[in-house]
């Protein structure tokens, strides 16, 4: 029999783009955030969002991104990733402006979480939906160890799960990551998604932004 000819079409369903942090933006969202952990408790009061977000990681665990590291990298870096995402999506549309509307660290310890969630309506009505959303790993633990009581093969130690639709023989509703320090990732803001926990006694540090793409005929 004749070599048989298969294309691959993938014309449903969400995408998810994985690009490497700059080695200077790992330095300046570090400094931000450890500037941040060692203000005193009533000056750091303005930077908490445990109370708003998805994983209730507590008082300590989330803390917004300051406005001037947010601004410099956005310039230096994300406005580029993600009119390079929006470009292989819709190639025929000009992107005219991104609006970053939240963007946060994460400082996750041992066996802390994050529910499955999206950010659409993530803000007070206020706030316009953002078209996506994302996550980067500042630090990542070295020495994860299997979750404790948990079978082998269901084992997920610090992994990040993206979920959409069903799931059978030819379609696949789940993709999950073990993420890496410098990894990014953009995604749809109405994709939903699980971040597991992790065994280990050092922190995982990421941190999340949502943004809305305006295009020049909106």
């Amino acid at each position: 029999m004749s070599k048989v000819n298969v294309q691959i079409y993938k014309p449903f369903g969400p995408s998810i783009s994985k690009q490497d942090l700059p080695l200077e933006l790992i330095k300046d969202f570090k400094k931000d955030l450890d500037m941040i952990r060692n203000l005193p408790e009533e000056e750091q009061k303005p930077y908490r969002t445990g109370h708003t977000l998805a994983g209730g990681l507590g008082k300590e665990g989330e803390f917004l991104i300051t406005p001037k590291v947010m601004l410099k990298w956005k310039a230096n870096y994300f406005d580029a990733v993600i009119k390079e995402y929006s470009r292989i999506h819709r190639p025929n549309k000009e992107v005219d402006r991104i609006i970053v509307n939240s963007a946060w660290h994460n400082y996750m310890l041992k066996n802390q979480w994050n529910p499955t969630h999206h950010h659409l309506e993530f803000f007070s009505p206020v706030f316009e939906n953002p078209s996506i959303s994302t996550v980067g790993y500042i630090s990542v633990p070295k020495d994860m160890k299997p979750l404790e009581g948990v079978k082998k093969h269901n084992d997920f130690s610090g992994c990040i799960e993206w979920i959409e639709g069903k799931e059978d023989l030819f379609q696949f509703g789940t993709y999950k990551r073990i993420p890496k320090e410098r990894d990014f990732f953009v995604f749809p803001a109405s994709l939903n998604h699980i971040v597991f926990p992790h065994n280990s006694d050092e922190p995982r540090i990421s941190f999340s932004f949502n943004a809305v793409i305006k295009f020049k005929t909106d």
